[in-house]
C-alpha cells in the first residue's frame, strides 16, 4: 500500500511540474500581453503593391461574399490584385467568380492541401507584387486593412501576423472560440512581441515580403499544420514575425461540435508531429547560436490545449480532497487560481457578459470532446481536414 501511495506522490509530482510549468508560461506572457502598450504606428509615403491571396478547397457558400468584401478595399485599386486559387468548386460558382475583376486559378489537386494552393500561387504572381496576403476564404478584412498592412511594410518587417477576430458568436462553440482565439491573441502574439520574441502565426492574415514568399512557400510539404511548418521555418532562420495588433480580418469560428472536433484533431495532431520533429534541434540551436524563437516555437507545442489543462488540474485538484492530500490540493489549487488569472485578463472586456456566462456551461462538454480527440489523434496530420464555412454577416 505504501508503495501505490509513493507511486502516486512521484505521478502527482511530474504532472505538477509539467502542468505547473505550462501555466507559469501562459500567465508570464499573458501578463506581459496585458501590460504592453499599442505597438508602434507607421505612415508610408506609397502605396506597395499588394497581392490578396485566397486558398480556397470547395468554399462556394462564403467566397462570393468575401471577394465582393475584398473588392471594397480602400486602397487605390491599381495596387492591389486578388489571387484566388479555386480548389474544387461548383461550375456554377466559378462561372459567378469569373464577373469579378480578380486573378482566378481553377485547379481540382488529387489531394488538396493549402501548402499545394499556395504553391500554385507563386506561378501566378504579377511582376509589380511587393507584398503579399493570405487570406483564408471565410475571412473579411475591415475597411483600412490593406492600407495598414502597407504602412506596417515601411518598418521593414518581412513576416507579419495580423489580428483575426471572430466574423460570428451565433452559438456556444462559436463564442468560446472566439474567445479563446483572443487569448491566444494575447499570449501568444501580443505578450511574445511584447517581450522581444515572435509572434505566432495562424493560417491567415499574414503578410510576407514578396521574397521570402518566394523563398519559404516552395519548401512546404506539410499535409495539416501548414502555418506551423511555415514558423518553424523562419523562425530556424532567425527571421523575426511582427504582429500587428490594430489590422483586423473577421474569421468564421466553428459553429457546433463536428467542426471542431475536426479542426481541433487537426491542430493537435500537427502540433505532436512538429514538436517531435523540432524540439531536439531546436535545442541545439538555443545552446549553439542563441536562437530563442525557434526554441520557444517548439515548447509551445509541448503545452496542452488550455481546456485539457484547466479540466485536469480540476479533477486532480478534486482528487487530492477524497484522497486527501491536502498538501497537493493546496498546490493544485494554487495552479488552477493562477489558470484563472491568466485566462480573465487576456479576455477582452466586450465577452464578460451574460451570453458568455451562458456558453461557459458548455466547457464540461467540450473538455470530454478534447479528451476523445487526443485518443484518437493518430494520422490527423497526414491527411487533409477541410473545415466547413457557411457563416454569413446577414444572419448575424
Amino acid at each position: 500500500m505504501e508503495l501505490i501511495e509513493n507511486i502516486i506522490r512521484i505521478i502527482q509530482i511530474v504532472m505538477l511540474i509539467y502542468f505547473g510549468g505550462t501555466t507559469l508560461y501562459l500567465f508570464v506572457f499573458a501578463l506581459a500581453g496585458s501590460l504592453s502598450r499599442p505597438g508602434k504606428k507607421y505612415t508610408s509615403d506609397r502605396n506597395r503593391h499588394i497581392t490578396v491571396v485566397i486558398p480556397a478547397f470547395m468554399e462556394d457558400p462564403v467566397i462570393l461574399d468575401v471577394i465582393r468584401s475584398a473588392l471594397e478595399q480602400d486602397y487605390p485599386s491599381e495596387h492591389f490584385n486578388i489571387l484566388l486559387i479555386a480548389d474544387t468548386f461548383q461550375q456554377d460558382t466559378l462561372e459567378k467568380l469569373k464577373g469579378f475583376p480578380i486573378q482566378l486559378v481553377e485547379v481540382k489537386f488529387e489531394k488538396s492541401t493549402k501548402a499545394k494552393s499556395l504553391q500554385l500561387a507563386l506561378e501566378h504572381l504579377l511582376p509589380e507584387t511587393e507584398v503579399i496576403l493570405i487570406l483564408d476564404a471565410d475571412n473579411l478584412m475591415e475597411d483600412r486593412f490593406l492600407q495598414k498592412i502597407n504602412e506596417a511594410a515601411e518598418s521593414g518587417a518581412g513576416v507579419i501576423q495580423c489580428h483575426r477576430i471572430a466574423k460570428n458568436t451565433n452559438t456556444s462553440f462559436a463564442l468560446l472560440d472566439a474567445i479563446s482565439e483572443e487569448i491566444n491573441n494575447n499570449i501568444f502574439r501580443n505578450g511574445h512581441r511584447a517581450l522581444g520574441l515572435s509572434s505566432a502565426l495562424i493560417g491567415s492574415a499574414m503578410v510576407f515580403n514578396v521574397s521570402l514568399f518566394r523563398k519559404y512557400i516552395p519548401k512546404l510539404n506539410a499535409v495539416g499544420g501548414f502555418d506551423k511548418e511555415l514558423e518553424l521555418m523562419l523562425l530556424h532562420d532567425n527571421i523575426r514575425i511582427e504582429y500587428l495588433n490594430n489590422a483586423f480580418v473577421l474569421d468564421e469560428k466553428v459553429q457546433n461540435a463536428h467542426v471542431f472536433y475536426k479542426q481541433r484533431k487537426r491542430w493537435i495532431s500537427s502540433q505532436i508531429y512538429f514538436f517531435g520533429r523540432d524540439f531536439l534541434k531546436s535545442v541545439y540551436h538555443l545552446f549553439r547560436h542563441g536562437n530563442l524563437d525557434y526554441f520557444d516555437k517548439t515548447l509551445q507545442f509541448s503545452l496542452p490545449p488550455r481546456i485539457l489543462l484547466l479540466g485536469i488540474v480540476v479533477l486532480i485538484g478534486a482528487l487530492n480532497l477524497i484522497i486527501p492530500d491536502m498538501l497537493f490540493f493546496y498546490c493544485w489549487t494554487g495552479i488552477l487560481s493562477l489558470i484563472l488569472i491568466t485566462l480573465v485578463i487576456s479576455v477582452p472586456k466586450r465577452f464578460f457578459n451574460l451570453k458568455t456566462l451562458q456558453a461557459l456551461i458548455s466547457l464540461p462538454g467540450i473538455f470530454l470532446l478534447m479528451i476523445l480527440i487526443t485518443l484518437r489523434i493518430k494520422g490527423g496530420n497526414k491527411t487533409f481536414i477541410h473545415t466547413e464555412h457557411s457563416y454569413h454577416e446577414k444572419n448575424k
